[in-house]
């Protein structure tokens, strides 16, 4: 080590002797013609030179000095980012003639570009990742961390991600063997499953923290959801529609042929007939207001809206249909419920929707609890928390029936999706109220949501803001 240090030293010392005599080359061969034509002695040759020699050290040496300093900094600042502390530099005819200041000011530019582009990094909304050449995760955005927990950072995303296709293509990429991958993965967590077109890709250099690739995930799980729904829509609808043009063609045939003078069958096929005629009719209707829905805007929401009379006349309207499936409605205003802007008959079909519905499912002889509340913003799991801080109405619907298990609940709201049991089958309905539903909550800015257990029950409830 010793050694080591003196032969750095003896180093420095030959590179600062070398750059002195090439500053003082050009009056050391004006001194050498001078003597050659002997117009000077070599004793006054050499007197000249050893001041010149002197007075030029004393000069430059504070500036190479500041020169080492700056390199010394240019390569710590390469290695570490644009965090560590810069070295001092003086001012002055002596100084560094002003070129660390013109560095530094440059410098100032880096950094604010490099926070700029940090936040947009750290606020996109799609995750994205950057790891080392070990594959240790070395940067995170916010999506990123909310998505696959806070503590994502330093892990290795071979072991976070334990998917065939993921770790073959960051092998293949921080091996070398390719500057990029593109692959479709899912990732399930506690509560959800996402979809993620990702992408695999070698930085042209190392970045900050040893950065040598980007992994960038598009989530493609509302569109992958979408082509479900679609598929599920056409079948199901060709289903229910099919159903009962079936029985009404079964019907006209009998009725043309060994019932044609059979009066009772005539009665009683005609009668059914007209049951399925107006089943189709209902499906039809909520098709088109469920298209009209999507397709408009925004609902129509001129309409001063008091939710706790608005509540209580559905109560009142649907008391006799619970009573006779031995059940009771209970309407709970835990606070005096400010007025909202919005369509009234639209607010009014999605409470109806949501009581019907715990009228149908809920157990006899139990109490289906309507509840409204004020609350400060939308719960804290939706996708307006952040954003929405004003007050919201709180209504919920609660029947004490049979619980849905969690892998249905974020399909309830699917259209003509019906939780695959012996009830949901025996039930008469269409299958589109709860997307009907939530399509007019969120015309009104609002969200709806559901929770089901076996101690509580199912509720669902609907958050409105209020507009005064």
């Amino acid at each position: 080590m010793k050694k080591k240090k003196e032969s750095k030293t003896f180093s420095s010392f030959f590179r600062a002797v070398a750059r002195i005599f090439v500053v003082t080359l050009p009056t050391t061969l004006i001194l050498l013609l001078l003597l050659i034509f002997g117009e000077i002695s070599i004793e006054t040759a050499l007197f000249f030179f050893g001041l010149i020699f002197f007075i030029t050290a004393v000069i430059t040496t504070s500036v190479f000095k500041e020169l080492e300093n700056f390199i010394s900094y240019l390569k710590t600042l390469a290695q570490q980012g644009l965090d560590i502390e810069p070295p001092r530099f003086h001012k002055g005819i002596f100084g560094s003639f002003r070129l660390a200041d013109a560095f530094l000011s440059v410098k100032n530019i880096w950094s604010n570009q490099t926070l700029s582009d940090s936040s947009i990094l750290e606020n996109l909304p799609d995750p994205l990742l950057m790891i080392n050449s070990d594959g240790e995760i070395v940067f995170a955005n916010q999506i990123s961390r909310t998505v696959f927990g806070e503590n994502i950072l330093h892990h290795k995303i071979f072991d976070l991600f334990l998917n065939e296709p993921f770790s073959r293509a960051a092998q293949t990429v921080l091996s070398e063997t390719s500057d990029a991958e593109w692959f479709e993965w899912t990732y399930d967590d506690e509560e959800q499953s996402y979809t993620f077109q990702t992408r695999i890709e070698r930085l042209p250099a190392s970045a900050r923290g040893g950065a040598i690739a980007v992994v960038t995930m598009h989530d493609i799980t509302p569109f992958k959801r979408f082509k479900e729904q679609q598929s599920d829509f056409f079948a199901n609808a060709s289903h229910e529609l099919k159903t009962p043009l079936s029985i009404i063609s079964g019907f006209i045939e009998t009725l043309q042929g060994p019932a044609r003078n059979d009066e009772a069958a005539r009665d009683k096929f005609l009668t059914m007939m007209a049951e399925q005629t107006d089943r189709m009719t209902r499906l039809v209707q909520d098709l088109l207001k469920l298209s009209h829905l999507q397709m408009t805007q925004k609902a129509e929401r001129s309409d001063v809206v008091l939710m706790s009379d608005l509540l209580q006349s559905l109560v009142e309207d649907l008391k006799i249909k619970a009573a006779q499936t031995q059940k009771e409605i209970s309407l709970k205003l835990v606070h005096d419920l400010p007025r909202l802007m919005g369509n009234r008959s639209e607010l009014y079909r999605v409470f109806q929707n949501l009581i019907d519905n715990a009228i149908k499912y809920g157990r006899p002889e139990t109490t289906i609890t309507v509840k409204a509340q004020l609350c400060n913003g939308f719960p804290k799991k939706s996708d307006r928390w952040l954003s929405d801080i004003r007050q919201v109405i709180a209504i919920s619907v609660n029947n004490a029936g049979d619980p849905i298990p969690p892998k249905y609940l974020a399909r309830l709201f699917d259209r003509f999706y019906r939780v695959d049991s012996l009830k949901s089958r025996m039930v008469e309905g269409t299958g589109l109220g709860l997307g009907i539903a939530q399509q007019i909550v969120h015309e009104h800015d609002g969200i709806i949501t559901v929770t089901s257990t076996v101690k509580d029950g199912t509720t669902f409830t609907v958050y409105l803001p209020v507009d005064f």
